[in-house]
């Protein structure tokens, strides 16, 4: 039986799937387009509306992975975005992705598939895991222009559980975590339940969760799922290479935290550019930024605030007293975007 065909270069993987015990990719092609969508999904419906892309596609068995490596430069990340939810990633996400020359993938599918694969795959060993994650984050670190430096990649909330993961098969990646008051947290996800609060999405198993858990009232889902989320983050007696932000520390900290942390500089004019993005709205760049933390806990119900202090209070101040407690330390950048180092950091 011939091999699959690999891609040529410009083709990123848009989804995955099993097929007769085999991680299949199914790819689509991009270009040299930059990634500019808050979500990689997205980017892949986009890029789905393209008459080429409903008359081709390629398919390789996960295997494969390493050949398209060879066969096509691309970086290794520079940094991981953890996150709980709701609290300003997807900012953060954006104002990377503004810089030049930098890749920024968002919540892609693919990676959460393979993520996940040892729950489909019982004999798949830790270490080809890793294995399979290193290749798949690879393929999205293609240098389809030619001019990328940078590459970072942002995480879905839930791949926090999956934190010993990411490390065996990057040891030497810098991570953040981001989180917010739980609150606040909690009423954006009453208001509008994102994927990992609706368990036909993201399955409660996938949350350390019991299914049975699943048929609670939603508030109480709610703050369960977080809960998971935060925990293994709050309890690690060594970040090993994380750092901590709270929400209401950006968006400043994207310059004077986040990018020294992964090992970026940048100079004015990039910075111009981070500022500019910081204004926008992160998931609709077309309105202005609108701080609405207030108004969420405003809107914040004594039943809800039972909940956060019963699930998610000893989480958030573990978070905090470690955010507090860990030495700030700011090492030689290892980019300089737009040819030199920035020379100060002052506030967005």
């Amino acid at each position: 039986m011939n091999e699959p065909r690999l891609p040529p270069a410009g083709w990123l993987p848009v989804a995955a799937s099993w097929r007769d015990h085999m991680l299949w990719v199914d790819w689509s092609y991009f270009g040299e387009g930059p990634l500019r969508e808050p979500f990689f999904d997205d980017e892949v419906q986009n890029c789905l509306r393209r008459p080429f892309n409903r008359l081709f596609r390629y398919a390789t068995p996960i295997t494969r992975l390493p050949d398209c490596l060879k066969a096509n430069r691309h970086l290794q990340p520079d940094g991981f975005i953890f996150h709980m939810s709701r609290c300003g990633s997807t900012l953060v996400s954006q104002m990377l992705g503004g810089l030049p020359g930098s890749i920024v993938v968002s919540e892609a599918g693919p990676i959460d598939t393979v993520v996940n694969a040892r729950g489909v795959c019982s004999d798949l060993s830790e270490d080809d895991h890793a294995l399979w994650l290193r290749w798949m984050i690879g393929t999205f670190g293609q240098a389809r222009r030619g001019d990328e430096q940078l590459f970072i990649v942002k995480l879905d909330s839930w791949h926090t559980r999956n934190l010993a993961l990411f490390r065996r098969a990057f040891p030497d990646v810098p991570w953040i975590f981001l989180y917010r008051d739980p609150v606040e947290v909690m009423v954006s996800h009453l208001r509008r339940p994102g994927m990992q609060m609706v368990p036909a999405l993201v399955g409660a198993e996938h949350l350390g969760l019991n299914p049975s858990d699943a048929w609670q009232a939603p508030a109480m889902y709610c703050a369960q799922v977080l809960a998971r989320i935060c925990e293994p983050v709050s309890r690690l007696e060594a970040l090993d290479g994380g750092l901590l932000i709270n929400y209401r520390q950006l968006p400043t900290a994207v310059l004077t935290s986040i990018m020294p942390h992964f090992g970026i500089a940048a100079d004015n004019n990039a910075r111009a550019v981070l500022s500019k993005i910081a204004s926008r709205d992160a998931k609709i760049p077309g309105l202005a930024f609108a701080d609405d933390s207030v108004a969420k806990q405003h809107e914040a119900s004594t039943h809800v605030r039972d909940l956060a202090r019963t699930w998610l209070d000893s989480h958030y101040r573990q978070l905090e007293a470690n955010r507090l407690g860990a030495a700030t330390v700011c090492g030689v950048s290892n980019h300089t975007l737009n040819g030199r180092a920035i020379a100060d950091m002052a506030d967005l």
